[in-house]
């Protein structure tokens, strides 16, 4: 079998799984009109998106489906509401481990604690 045909059989084979955890697939078309857009797993209206360049060659589609099913792994159910990493403004903070629960900056907090 060539190396072509096993690539493309491994594709459609992480395309079912993808699918299978509910998330939708889509191929599109992402440089146009001098944008260009990343591929890549989103979250939008309840449920989870996965767009993937049509362009790129199927190592690189490969690739990024496995990678995406890692971070679905990781991710919660999306039946149970929106994942914190997808809320804009929730987790900004305790992402940059700049404020607490005041409202202060930690470097702030711990001065004043010294």
């Amino acid at each position: 079998m060539s190396a072509a045909k096993r690539g493309k059989e491994r594709l459609a084979e992480l395309e079912r799984e993808v699918r299978g955890k509910g998330v939708q697939l889509a191929y599109e078309k992402l440089h146009f009109a001098g944008l260009h857009l990343k591929s890549g797993l989103c979250w939008f209206k309840g449920r989870y998106y996965l767009f993937v360049d049509r362009l790129k060659p199927v190592g690189d589609r490969v690739d990024l489906l496995e990678q995406a099913l890692e971070d679905l792994a990781t991710l919660p159910d999306p039946s149970l509401g929106p994942p914190e990493a997808f809320t804009p403004g929730v987790n900004e903070a305790a992402q940059a481990g700049e404020a607490n629960d005041d409202g202060e900056s930690e470097a702030s907090t711990e001065k004043a604690d010294a």
